[in-house]
């Protein structure tokens, strides 16, 4: 804003008034001009990448719906851009190669906390932000990061197979891999409640399935083989949960052993309703992907302003049971889908 001390002043010549209504007659101008300016940048489209790996999974083809519906509203080109592999190796040379495009701004969903800093900070650094979804980072570089209650969830979903054994038994975990925050909270929310509320469940050592079916189903074959009393399995995502099922199909206990799962995936719900399942805990994909590209279309607007943009940006988890997953409020928006209807 301009400073007008010391201006308008009784003792000011002709000649100081007139260059003072030049100077006023000038600000004015600009303040149209930048205004109109802001206004052309309104109407403009905007290009904004989404970044993903895992590019195939349930969870990213419905965070992918909430993206379009959020570019379609806010007038953003929208560029979807993802990698069908678990690892992040492919997805920073995709994140590298959508860099060069020159987007105005990236969303990025980071399969590890720690080779993603740097990259990320040469983009914010650069003039292009970038929104975190459902991962997130060891250091706080972007501009948000939008994921579950990873902890809180997890507590759900100790609460569910807390009930269903009606307290007592032998349980085992299947996550994704050490060393993932995401996963690791998803864990330790899951442990805490156990403990804190369900001192008589045993809970075996982790085990890590690497998002592989294959991998999880051997790796429940073994616990079942081991751990004859096992009486329950915590699986933290889609692609390991599913190996557990199909594992606990396969061994025939499907009314011994009961499962709990994170996500909503198709075939977790075709396991639940079969009885596979005794519970997901559904995630808010959707929510993700819609309020990642809303909020770097504001801010690219400068209708939002970076200090008004909270670091932390968590949407909720619902519990899916056999009871409620054909109610519309289930149906409709909580499962995850494979396709934009």
């Amino acid at each position: 804003m301009m400073n007008f001390t010391g201006f308008g002043r009784t003792d000011l010549t002709q000649g100081k008034r007139t260059s003072l209504r030049a100077m006023l007659l000038g600000a004015a101008v600009a303040g149209v001009a930048f205004a109109a300016g802001i206004a052309r940048a309104t109407d403009s489209p905007l290009d904004i990448a989404f970044v993903v790996a895992d590019s195939a999974d349930p969870f990213y083809l419905t965070m992918k719906c909430g993206a379009e519906a959020a570019a379609k509203e806010n007038n953003v080109n929208l560029t979807w851009q993802g990698s069908p592999s678990v690892d992040y190796g492919p997805e920073i040379s995709i994140l590298h190669a959508v860099e060069l495009k020159k987007p105005h701004g990236i969303v990025l969903a980071p399969f590890r906390p720690t080779a993603f800093i740097a990259p990320v900070k040469d983009l914010m650094a650069a003039g292009t932000p970038v929104v975190t979804v459902d991962g997130s980072l060891d250091q706080k570089v972007e501009l948000q990061n939008i994921h579950s209650d990873n902890a809180g969830a997890g507590a759900v979903a100790a609460d569910m197979l807390g009930e269903a054994l009606h307290g007592k038994g032998t349980v085992a975990v299947i996550s994704f891999q050490p060393g993932s925050p995401v996963q690791a909270a998803r864990v330790d929310g899951f442990v805490a409640e156990i403990k804190k509320k369900y001192p008589s469940i045993k809970v075996l050592p982790g085990e890590y399935g690497g998002a592989d079916a294959g991998k999880s189903a051997t790796i429940t074959s073994g616990l079942l083989a081991r751990n004859p009393d096992l009486a329950g399995i915590y699986a933290t995502d889609t692609n390991d949960a599913e190996g557990a099922a199909s594992a606990v199909r396969a061994g025939g206990v499907a009314t011994k052993v009961k499962v709990v799962a994170y996500d909503a995936a198709p075939d977790e719900v075709k396991a639940l309703r079969s009885g596979v399942f005794d519970g997901l805990v559904a995630q808010e994909p959707y929510q993700e992907g819609y309020r990642a590209v809303a909020l770097l279309a504001k801010y690219l607007r400068h209708q939002v302003s970076k200090d008004q943009v909270p670091y932390f940006d968590q949407t909720g988890a619902v519990v899916v049971t056999r009871a409620n997953v054909d109610t519309p409020e289930i149906a409709h928006t909580v499962l995850y889908t494979d396709t934009c209807s």
